[in-house]
């Protein structure tokens, strides 16, 4: 599980990747001081239709907040009081401040939406006529001229502002109210009720129906493995439009090693077989190319030790030693035994890889865990586990208590980045995933790795956790410390499921446990309504909540993604409700209706448009992890038990030895039924 937003998308590099921060964690704001406008920060490339945003972002401010500003404040008549050109520019210098100011807090200049051309165009013309208002009002050219052209809009440049400071206590914004239970419990009636009116009544999730999907995902599996074969068979990613391959990984042959097992759970064996082949004779870590070592280690890695477990296979264990032994010596290249992300692990001639930068983002070093240690369990290699635990280790000494970290560390110095970003999701994710995991895999024995990741459950839902205006919960992001940013991202919603993974076996108990799954239950619904709600069935990278229009999709594109569907596999594992299993063959669907290729499945451009336009990615992903938790959505819950195995954040899976101690209590007592 895995970056799009905020520099956070999954496409090659990174598909959950970190940050880094302060000791003490701001907490939000009340929904009442929440933006009014809530642009999503992408690195997409601006579309020529869009270059008119900025206009419109301006034209929200000036025309929408400040229409008396502009009337009596802005450009005041110039007569006996204000006929002092020196003073009258103060005054405009001073209002543009202003402006910036509301303009940088908003975070305005990164929107990334579809608003059409015709507002953009209505817009600019309304300020353009404001602007010819003022220019008569003043009646000398002179206080114009100093207004910039940008974008044919006329603002006076102001002077660069300085960073927000950096809020040492949490205390410094005031924290929402806590949310009880029956406030969670917002989408019990009519959510749940246009849900269910949504669905076809008609389908069948009997033993016989159930039986009939999951051959249907079996079957976008082969049509995937066949593409990428033909096409683009030993590289990273099939490009399914153009019909070849690129190597996004570094050279790995990626979709191959991710999706060994996937391939094995469904029975595939010849396809299994020619792609141990290749592993066997073709598979080098050590590439001449520079890696990403936290996706060499949650593919790669994770697939090697996934494929092992099922089929006993020495061979892959041995391919999962040969690599991890080339990137150990990464993690001993610092005092914090941190390693660099970005490497090149062939040394030629070196004691040590080639290292590429300095920052390191929280799930990027901290996401060696579970594949770590189980490589020591099955190998008796010591070194492997406390390469990674000593990570851990030094961020529990360093900040002991404290739950949410900073996204973006310096791992030369040992210290986060001054604009500090606080997130379960992109650039964090699995670092928190595997707090949990790591706790589960020990057998529930380490209070460290509990500890730390209650602690950080607790810090969410006190601190970016919130209620929309139509009632559903979410999970924002703090941005330049103190920044509450109102958005939901795909990435953040495999949360719900680690959540009650969390609560099944015991991590926390009592109202606490009732809590987390109560949040859990919501968070899904929330989740499920970023694909819902999505004219073409897929949710987008990203949602805004908008104090008046509730969700609007942000960053439009869908890459195939796995979160949703995880979190449904364990929410349907752990409650029986057969309604996740209903969502997930409507996600299903809408894959076949809009991203199925002649070859292979592609990723969409954005949500909102149709016809969509695809991306050309088959990411590696959707065969380790998308396919496969359908797969299991519609197969017998004995098939990996989840008492019995651990899923990594790529769905590889684990043994646990010995099996985990259940504390689940009935699904009714911890959860409201969705009717």
């Amino acid at each position: 599980m895995l970056m799009g937003i905020d520099g956070a998308v999954r496409t090659g590099q990174s598909g959950r990747l970190s940050r880094g921060g302060s000791s003490q964690l701001p907490r939000h704001t009340s929904s009442s001081h929440l933006p009014p406008r809530y642009p999503g920060q992408t690195r997409h490339t601006r579309q020529p239709e869009h270059q008119g945003k900025l206009v419109l972002l301006f034209s929200i401010l000036i025309i929408g907040s400040c229409t008396v500003v502009l009337q009596h404040k802005l450009f005041l008549p110039i007569d006996s009081k204000t006929s002092d050109p020196q003073l009258h520019r103060k005054h405009l210098r001073a209002e543009n401040q202003d402006l910036r100011e509301q303009f940088t807090s908003h975070k305005l200049s990164a929107l990334h939406s579809s608003y059409s051309l015709s507002a953009i165009q209505n817009a600019t013309s309304k300020l353009q006529a404001a602007v010819k208002e003022i220019k008569r009002q003043q009646g000398k050219q002179q206080h114009i001229i100093q207004i910039a052209a940008d974008n044919d809009i006329q603002l006076i440049e102001a002077s660069p502002l300085p960073d927000p400071p950096v809020t040492h206590s949490p205390t410094q914004t005031p924290s929402p109210s806590p949310l009880t239970l029956d406030q969670l419990d917002v989408n019990n009636s009519a959510g749940a009720f246009h849900i269910q009116n949504k669905l076809d009544p008609t389908e069948d999730f009997s033993a016989t129906g159930l039986d009939k999907k999951r051959r249907l995902v079996k079957e976008a599996a082969v049509h995937s493995w066949k593409a990428y074969e033909e096409h683009a068979w030993g590289m990273d990613e099939l490009q399914p439009i153009t019909q070849d391959g690129r190597e996004s990984l570094g050279g790995i042959g990626a979709t191959i090693v991710d999706s060994l097992d996937t391939l094995w759970l469904m029975g595939l064996d010849d396809e299994f077989s020619r792609a141990r082949e290749w592993v066997s004779t073709s598979l080098k870590c050590n590439s001449s190319r520079r890696i990403s070592l936290f996706e060499t280690n949650i593919r790669v890695v994770g697939g090697l030790i996934g494929a092992f477990e099922l089929t006993a296979d020495h061979m892959f264990l041995d391919k999962a030693v040969e690599c991890v032994n080339l990137m150990l010596p990464v993690f001993h290249t610092s005092s914090s035994g941190i390693p660099n992300n970005q490497v090149t692990l062939k040394q030629t001639g070196k004691k040590t890889p080639r290292l590429h930068g300095s920052l390191v983002s929280l799930a990027e070093y901290g996401s060696f865990g579970v594949e770590f240690y189980a490589l020591t369990q099955r190998t008796g290699n010591a070194s492997y586990a406390e390469a990674a635990e000593n990570i851990y280790r030094w961020l529990h000494e360093r900040f002991p208590g404290q739950g949410l970290l900073p996204t973006r560390l310096n791992r030369n110095r040992g210290t986060f980045t001054g604009m500090k970003t606080y997130t379960l999701g992109a650039m964090a994710d699995s670092y928190y995933e595997y707090l949990l995991k790591m706790w589960l895999l020990k057998g529930q024995k380490d209070e460290m790795y509990r500890s730390m990741w209650e602690n950080s459950m607790d810090e969410m839902m006190t601190k970016l956790m919130n209620v929309s205006v139509g009632g559903l919960l979410y999970v924002g992001l703090i941005q330049q410390n103190t920044m509450f940013m109102p958005r939901l991202e795909h990435l953040t919603c495999y949360l719900p499921g680690n959540l009650a993974l969390g609560v099944a076996y015991g991590a926390v108990n009592g109202s606490k446990a009732d809590h987390y799954m109560a949040v859990a239950k919501n968070l899904t619904y929330s989740c499920w309504q970023m694909y819902e709600r999505m004219p073409v069935g897929l949710a987008p990278e990203m949602v805004w909540f908008h104090p008046t229009d509730d969700m609007q999709a942000g960053s439009n594109a869908n890459q195939l993604r796995p979160e949703v569907l995880e979190s449904f596999f364990y929410m349907w594992r752990f409650t029986g409700d057969v309604v996740y299993q209903q969502w997930a063959w409507q996600i299903f669907l809408a894959f076949e209706k809009f991203s199925k290729v002649e070859s292979g499945y592609a990723g969409l451009e954005d949500v909102m448009a149709v016809p969509p336009v695809h991306d050309n990615v088959m990411q590696s992903f959707w065969l380790a992890e998308t396919l496969k938790y359908l797969y299991l959505l519609f197969s017998p819950p004995d098939l990996l038990p989840l008492d019995k195995w651990l899923l990594s954040t790529e769905a590889h899976p684990i043994s646990l030895q010995p099996s985990l101690r259940s504390s689940l209590k009935p699904a009714s007592e911890h959860i409201v039924p969705l009717v």
